[in-house]
């Protein structure tokens, strides 16, 4: 009976240091899973702004790209210089283009550097495109035209 009594001394009291383990054990869980929330909700945050910037990014470089377009098509439209000239600015849906032109001597030349004949009148044009009719420009775009007729 002595035996008996000693081993079921022993099962309640492992069974006590066991209990009292899992409380510990529960309560240290609970830590675990508040710092791991802590930790996925940072995580989530900054992937939440990577994917905000990246969309944001997404829609600067299409509207460049439409801007681009728009520029290339006006000076495509023009052959001369003075063609631009009458149409020194426009709309096109949302955007707004701005023609500026400059005479300027142009001097052609060969790939060694040698003149090829003199310099030939013709005009810088820059095209600005922005949103807004006088808004800061998304591109600028400048190439050279030249004159049907010198300035």
């Amino acid at each position: 009976m002595n035996r008996l009594h000693t081993a079921v001394h022993r099962a309640q009291a492992s069974k006590g240091r066991a209990g009292s383990r899992r409380k510990g054990r529960l309560g240290f869980a609970l830590l675990e899973a508040l710092v791991a929330m802590a930790i996925a909700s940072i995580a989530l945050a900054t992937l939440y702004r990577s994917v905000g910037q990246g969309s944001k990014n997404v829609g600067d470089v299409e509207a460049r790209v439409e801007a681009t377009l728009l520029a290339r098509s006006v000076l495509a439209g023009a052959t001369y210089a003075e063609d631009l000239a009458q149409t020194a600015s426009g709309q096109s849906g949302a955007w707004h283009w701005v023609v500026h032109t400059a005479p300027e001597q142009v001097q052609i030349a060969e790939e060694g550097g040698r003149p090829v004949t003199s310099p030939i009148s013709a005009a810088r044009v820059t095209i600005d495109i922005s949103r807004a009719k006088g808004g800061a420009p998304v591109v600028s775009w400048t190439t050279w035209k030249p004159w049907r007729t010198a300035p």
